[in-house]
């Protein structure tokens, strides 16, 4: 009987059919770029695990933006303890036709009320008030910013006239206002610098020197950019100590966010620089 042959054939033919399909594989696998995809991938896994850290993507932005909420609170309430706003009794109105008369009439009225009180105490000032020395109706475009000094004025001397013991004089002028703000960086705030001479006790230029600083509900400080007192005195025997001050006083005005970006604080417009209108501090 001769040997069946079928079933070994048969079992060769898929032997080879198999390792035919392998070697295709094979060779498919090394001449694709499949080799570089997974390590690619690989790499890209572990940078993942790497910078995932403990805690998942969602909470940790969820958090970051809770943290930027809470400081734009903050730089708010820095705002508002540090810097002025022009109030509505300084305000032009939006259907006033006469922006400088009504300057002018706002500034009759100031200079009325302190004056009856600079009177009431003895009080020896300058009753222009730091203002041009005469009742002429400044131009429209003034307007505002005289009104805004206007009421800086108004809260440097009146903090003068509250004074436990009044002074002898005092004396007020005004420095053109400029904007200010980090060197390369949009304008930060406007300024509003005075400068108020007096002659008193020392009791009461510290008392003054301390007002200033001071900020009660709904209101606001005057910025102390600097302070000078000189003394008459020559003899020991003197009972109270009369003292000449200067202050240099400034009202600070932040500049809205939406309105920042029209100007950048560059070194040409720092103090000696090209521009008078902006000033760069550090």
């Amino acid at each position: 009987m001769s040997p069946d042959l079928t079933s070994a054939s048969r079992g060769g033919l898929a032997a080879l059919a198999v390792a035919l399909i392998a070697a295709c594989g094979l060779a498919w696998y090394s001449w694709s770029d499949q080799p570089e995809v997974d390590e690619r991938l690989a790499a890209a896994q572990s940078a993942a695990k790497s910078i995932k850290g403990s805690e998942p993507l969602r909470e940790r932005v969820e958090r970051q933006r809770v943290a930027n909420t809470e400081l734009r609170g903050n730089i708010a309430e820095l705002k508002k303890a540090a810097g002025f706003t022009v109030e509505p009794r300084f305000q032009v109105p939006p259907n006033e036709r006469e922006p400088g008369k009504f300057f002018l009439n706002r500034f009759v009225e100031v200079r009325q009320v302190l004056r009856e009180k600079a009177q009431a105490r003895r009080i020896d000032s300058d009753e222009r008030l730091g203002f041009p020395p005469d009742d002429r109706v400044p131009p429209d475009g003034d307007a505002p910013r005289l009104l805004a000094m206007l009421q800086l004025t108004e809260k440097a001397i009146g903090i003068v006239l509250e004074a436990p013991d009044p002074v002898e004089w005092f004396d007020i002028s005004h420095d053109k206002p400029y904007e200010t703000g980090p060197l390369n960086r949009p304008v930060l705030l406007s300024e509003y610098p005075l400068t108020l001479k007096l002659r008193g006790s020392l009791k009461t230029v510290l008392w003054i020197l301390h007002r200033y600083g001071q900020r009660r509900p709904d209101d606001y400080p005057l910025i102390l950019r600097g302070l000078s007192i000189k003394s008459d005195n020559s003899k020991v025997k003197d009972d109270v100590q009369q003292l000449e001050a200067v202050f240099q006083l400034a009202g600070m005005q932040f500049v809205p966010d939406d309105k920042r970006e029209g100007g950048t604080i560059t070194t040409s417009s720092a103090p000696g620089g090209g521009s008078s209108g902006m000033r760069a501090r550090p």
